[in-house]
């Protein structure tokens, strides 16, 4: 039989020398930390994808947050607050709680935010760490140090009425508080308007300057001779109502009150004839701001800035050959000026009136800006100052210059049966954007930046113009919509204000 008992005796010897089960203990004992490192890695992860995704996020909320700074001086940091707070709570999403931030606008054109995260660890509360917290920071600056000469150059014709001209005050003002609003803008930064329909008005105030013509108020007398009139006696009226044409203005179709409707009336007859003695009189017209243009076709001399006594601007009073009174000048244009409160009481007053002709306003926005006579207001070209013009018009030019008289009487529109304008150009409307094309080509030259804003513009060939006329593809703008429009200005005042963070 077999000796169980020595087997026994003999292996109870052994065990303390055998290592065969130590493996698979080890192991066990191993697997704690093992899981506690991954678990840690886990957990890590997932803290550093929400810190990228909340630095994100609050990074694009501070530069809303600064926006509105600047475009709103007043309460700046009770809107930078609510602002940076909206975009997160819309945009930033988490499992989370949600993210504590603190908004800092003690900076003048500064917003910064903090926003402060609580994560649930999965594995680490194991180990007794049952959430993690994670820390973004931003800070959004509006550019300082920059010097900056702006020209706005706004279209005020009579297509203009309404909710338009009212969207691109808005728009237009919002621009200038912008600007303004950067920081130390009381000595880097001037701004002028130039309002227009088909003239431009430099104002009253300068009557008598020597850059100008005569601005003499002009007297004219009329004489009549006597003659013989024999009346129209009628038992009752013969007047039935009001005549309505069909017209444009400002290529927009219009009708208007032409004359009386007159109805044959019986029971006339011929009264006593009367004598209406010779007599005359005198009208005065006095200059109302309006200029026009110098120069000839061959040779127009209004592609360049400087206007002064050797070759002053033609004032624009009376033109006897055509019977011309020129008294629909649009708001006077406004110099370079440091006061906000100025430039933007002056958008607010604008009115809509009178037909299109772009180049002129080019040239005088381009003289706001020059160092040159007749304003001198700007800095030298080629300094460390930047020079912009912003052109926004809502169509196409309807008027081009009348080189034999200065002005610019002729209309450049083909208008049909029905009062539509048609596609084909004119010889005038030819002119009128050959005019305004030359012009922005000089003014470019100069090293001035332009802007085109086409505004509900539906004519092709002039926003071929426009395209020309900005300074690059990317500096026009298409806007459709009247929120478009609202969105352009609001893009070029990010640019001109280089928005951008700093943290």
């Amino acid at each position: 039989m077999p000796d169980f008992k020595g087997f026994l005796r003999a292996r109870a010897a052994a065990f303390p020398g055998d290592r065969r089960g130590n493996i698979a203990m080890l192991f066990g004992l191993s697997l704690i930390p093992i899981l506690g490192i991954v678990g840690f890695a886990v957990d890590y992860t997932v803290a550093n994808r929400q810190k990228a995704l909340l630095q994100g996020a609050l990074d694009t909320a501070v530069l809303a947050g600064v926006q509105t700074v600047a475009v709103s001086p007043t309460q700046s940091t009770a809107n930078a607050a609510s602002a940076v707070n909206a975009f997160m709570a819309g945009n930033f999403k988490t499992k989370g709680t949600a993210p504590v931030i603190a908004v800092d606008t003690s900076v003048a054109g500064s917003v910064g935010a903090t926003a402060t995260l609580t994560l649930n660890n999965i594995f680490m509360k194991i180990a007794g760490i049952p959430t993690s917290k994670v820390v973004a920071t931003s800070r959004a600056s509006i550019g300082s140090g920059q010097k900056l000469e702006l020209a706005l150059v706004l279209d005020t014709t009579y297509s203009m009425t309404g909710a338009k001209l009212s969207t691109a005050q808005a728009a237009a003002a919002n621009l200038v508080n912008t600007i303004y609003n950067m920081p130390n803008a009381a000595n880097n930064v001037k701004i002028g308007l130039v309002p227009f329909n088909y003239y431009v008005n430099v104002g009253t105030g300068y009557a008598g300057a020597s850059w100008l013509t005569s601005t003499a108020t002009a007297h004219v007398t009329t004489s009549y001779a006597g003659y013989w009139t024999t009346p129209r006696v009628c038992t009752h009226p013969e007047v039935d109502g009001t005549r309505t044409c069909a017209g444009t203005n400002d290529g927009t179709p219009t009708s208007y009150s032409c004359g009386y409707v007159i109805t044959p009336a019986s029971g006339c007859s011929s009264g006593t004839p009367y004598y209406t003695a010779a007599s005359s009189n005198t009208a005065s017209y006095a200059w109302q701001g309006c200029v026009g243009t110098r120069g000839s076709a061959a040779a127009p001399l209004d592609i360049s800035e400087t206007v002064d006594s050797s070759n002053p601007a033609p004032a624009l009073i009376l033109n006897h050959a055509q019977n011309l009174y020129y008294d629909n000048c649009p708001t006077a244009l406004q110099r370079l000026t440091d006061s906000s409160t100025t430039v933007v009481s002056e958008i607010n007053s604008l009115t809509a009136a009178g037909e299109t002709y772009i180049a002129p306003a080019l040239m005088w926005g381009w003289r706001v800006l020059s160092p040159n006579a007749p304003f001198a207001d700007g800095a030298a070209y080629g300094g460390n100052t930047t020079k912009t013009l912003v052109l926004m018009t809502d169509g196409f030019n309807t008027h081009s210059p009348n080189f034999a008289n200065s002005d610019h009487d002729h209309e450049a529109t083909d208008v049909d049966s029905s009062g539509a304008n048609l596609t084909a150009s004119s010889p005038d409307k030819l002119e009128a954007n050959y005019q305004t094309l030359q012009t922005c080509k000089a003014i470019q030259a100069r090293g001035v930046t332009i802007y085109a804003i086409a505004f509900e513009v539906t004519d092709p060939v002039i926003k071929g113009v426009l395209q020309q006329c900005a300074t690059s593809v990317s500096y026009y703008y298409d806007a459709a919509t009247a929120a478009s429009l609202t969105q352009a200005f609001a893009s070029i005042g990010a640019q001109l204000t280089k928005i951008r963070l700093t943290q």
